[in-house]
């Protein structure tokens, strides 16, 4: 029994350890509402291939239209589901921090997000 309790804690301790560096899934949000110093993914960008690794941040960066309610910057590495690749393919999150109160619509690679800070 002590080994089976010493295997069970053992096994929780790596969970624990190992789940913060587990890449994230990101999902489309058509419409999001934050106030302001919030931040939130608002979706992640798949590179040009289904196979391809998430592509970099210097990438994309300068293909963002500005906001004049915050910032875009990078969300780090992780997965979404593509229509086009039929299942979940690497991607870069596109995270918006909230800096000024208002309502935009960003277009982010052909997808309108609706973005409400208060």
């Amino acid at each position: 029994m002590r080994i089976f309790a010493l295997a069970a804690t053992l096994f929780m301790a790596v969970v624990s350890f190992s789940a913060p560096g587990m890449a994230e899934d990101f999902v489309y949000n058509e419409s999001v509402d934050l106030k302001v110093g919030e931040s939130l993914i608002l979706k992640g960008v798949r590179g040009r291939e289904c196979e391809d690794s998430a592509p970099a941040w210097s990438r994309l960066a300068d293909r963002f239209p500005s906001s004049d309610l915050g910032t875009l910057s990078d969300g780090g590495a992780g997965f979404t589901d593509s229509g086009r690749c039929k299942g979940r393919v690497a991607a870069r999150g596109i995270k918006f921090t909230a800096t000024k109160p208002g309502t935009e619509t960003l277009e982010i690679y052909n997808d309108e997000i609706r973005i409400t800070v208060n």
